[in-house]
């Protein structure tokens, strides 16, 4: 096997794994973890369909930015546990898996079928011309700098958001 190969599947062993294991699990931590690992090994896997451009805005979006907000979420709130109260566990009350097993399978049923109906024949690297090439380029670029002070001022907003909800206490 090539070392693209093997990357490959370990990169879809961490993703799969972590997709499942953030569908089994009942503590929401655990949950938002695994949902960080599933993020990175789609990023990974971007990277190695040389999609540089959709791997980085994956990575900027998602686990810079949507993980952020449901991990701070998580420690804002101030839901006890139902049988110590000294600690917070945050665990669901749902204790069915039967609902997000069955939407598991027929998501990755549906994938499957359309993936193996799909004609991949006639695709073709983009060239230099290209648009995409062009976005790339602006956002790594011209556009880095509001980027990177959206990011700030989003860091800024948590800090407030943190030290506002802990005043209360």
């Amino acid at each position: 096997m090539t070392p693209i190969v093997c990357a490959f599947l370990a990169l879809v062993c961490i993703t799969c794994g972590s997709a499942l294991l953030m569908l089994w699990t009942k503590n929401i931590l655990h949950a938002a973890l695994a949902m960080f690992m599933t993020m990175l090994g789609l990023a990974g896997l971007y990277v190695l369909a040389y999609a540089d451009i959709m791997a980085v805005s994956h990575l900027m979006i998602y686990v810079g930015g949507v993980l952020i907000l449901i991990l701070f979420g998580i420690m804002l709130t101030n839901q006890k546990a139902r049988g110590d109260k000294d600690q917070n566990n945050l665990v669901t009350e749902e204790s069915s898996r039967l609902w997000p097993v069955c939407i598991g399978l027929a998501t990755f049923v549906g994938l499957v079928l359309i993936l193996m109906r799909g004609n991949f024949g006639g695709m073709e690297i983009a060239d230099s011309n290209s648009k995409l090439s062009f976005v790339g380029i602006s956002l790594l670029t011209d556009y880095a700098m509001p980027f990177e002070l959206v990011g700030i001022y989003l860091l800024i907003a948590l800090i407030g958001a943190t030290y506002i909800a802990k005043q209360d206490e």
